[in-house]
């Protein structure tokens, strides 16, 4: 089973993050690399979260 859409951030230079909007593809399993579905990267948080709980929404029954 996956987990909710979620954002998670990557620092790319001296205060600059890369935001990835990113999903466990088995929650029974540890989180890393191989074990996520990435969707898009976003510089700004704030658009990554709107993408997220928009993935989100859709996804709900």
């Amino acid at each position: 089973m996956k987990s909710e859409w979620r954002v998670s951030s990557n620092p790319i230079g001296p205060g600059e993050f890369l935001y990835c909007v990113y999903r466990i593809r088995d929650i029974e399993k540890i989180d890393h690399s191989g074990n996520r579905e990435i969707f898009d990267s976003y510089i700004s948080r704030d658009i990554a979260e709107m993408k997220a709980s928009e993935l989100n929404r859709k996804e709900k029954p």
